[in-house]
């Protein structure tokens, strides 16, 4: 049985990473804050067992760094478990709580020259007992940055990862004694998929963390969270980025904040409004046991039982971006322009397959 407890997502102010060292320089004030962040939700009466941080929080992003760009990959490249991880597993161990978090540029000892996006989970044991890599993405991810998408390199990737089983390569979950967790990364979160491969890989909580303006301030970073909750029936924790400061001290948000707790009916249960300048967070104590027995019911609003999946399947069977584009080649400079070509490419072939009609002004 698990009995109800605390969950924190945390909305930390962004520090642009200049060296590798700034890394671990901002998961250590990070930490400083969780812990108060922690002890202010315990108030609560549940004890916290969760603290989750969004995409770009440890590394915000790093200067110079673009696709095809060897010395700088070098220079900022991590590790999971690595120096930045080792910070959070302390705090893990003295808060007893299990932490969930990202970071850009991660290389991988299976796929070498290549960079992942990726999420984790560490346990109160200080162990880093789940990886995800971020596996929809837009041009700017592969173009810009250089870092590569598992669809990218898919059939080596998922034998590798997933033992040939895609769901646990692509859609991994942490099955914890506090409940069943997955992580969607920023972009993918606009993406009904991502949470549904999550959801029928036995997630309960997923973490979806990150979105920039215009879309926070126009109500779609909500309408996704309530969106991905609702449809999957899962509690959904979303923690986004706070203000960026630059080196001459102004401060400025891209990103809108507005982090948020939304249960298994799509309710908004927990929310931070309004531009705060610095470190903040948002709690809720949530009910495991409580979801359990919602989803095992045999009611209307148990969606899972119903899902015609045959027929489901026939959507995706024409592909539209096409799987393992980055086999024989590193991502390089110049590629973002590439990838843009790519993806009028596709608008093109969506309109020839009448999926798309063309505008006439």
């Amino acid at each position: 049985m698990v009995a109800p407890y605390g969950v924190v997502a945390i909305s930390p102010r962004i520090v642009t990473m200049k060296k590798r060292e700034d890394a671990v320089e901002s998961a250590k004030r990070i930490c400083k804050f969780m812990e108060m962040a922690v002890r202010t939700a315990a108030t609560e009466g549940a004890p916290v067992k969760l603290v989750v941080l969004p995409e770009m929080a440890i590394q915000g992003m790093p200067e110079n760094f673009t696709a095809g760009n060897r010395e700088a990959h070098a220079a900022f490249a991590t590790t999971v478990p690595g120096p930045e991880t080792d910070v959070l597993a302390a705090k893990a161990r003295e808060l007893d709580t299990y932490i969930a978090a990202e970071l850009l540029f991660v290389t991988d000892e299976d796929f070498p020259g290549h960079l992942f996006n990726m999420a984790f989970i560490i346990s109160p044991e200080g162990e880093v007992i789940y990886k995800r890599a971020k596996s929809t993405s837009d041009a700017y991810e592969g173009g810009a940055l250089g870092t590569t998408n598992p669809h990218d390199i898919y059939d080596e990737w998922v034998a590798k990862k997933g033992n040939g089983n895609v769901l646990d390569a692509i859609f991994p979950v942490a099955k914890t004694e506090i409940g069943n967790i997955g992580y969607i990364i920023c972009h993918e979160g606009a993406y009904p998929e991502t949470s549904r491969g999550l959801a029928m890989n036995g997630a309960e909580i997923i973490i979806r963390a990150t979105l920039i303006d215009p879309q926070v301030a126009q109500g779609m970073w909500e309408l996704q969270n309530r969106a991905h909750a609702m449809f999957n029936q899962t509690y959904v924790i979303s923690p986004n980025l706070g203000p960026q400061m630059d080196d001459d001290g102004h401060m400025f948000d891209l990103f809108g904040g507005r982090s948020m707790i939304v249960d298994s009916k799509g309710r908004v249960v927990a929310r931070q409004e309004g531009l705060i300048p610095g470190d903040s967070f948002v709690s809720y104590v949530i009910d495991i046991e409580a979801l359990r027995r919602a989803r095992a019911a045999n009611g209307v609003m148990n969606w899972f039982k119903d899902l015609r999946t045959e027929q489901y399947a026939a959507i995706y069977e024409q592909p539209i971006y096409e799987k393992n584009q980055y086999v024989d080649e590193l991502p390089q400079e110049g590629w973002l322009a590439r990838e843009d070509v790519r993806r009028a490419d596709n608008i093109k072939k969506l309109i020839e397959r009448g999926l798309l009609t063309p505008p006439q002004i």
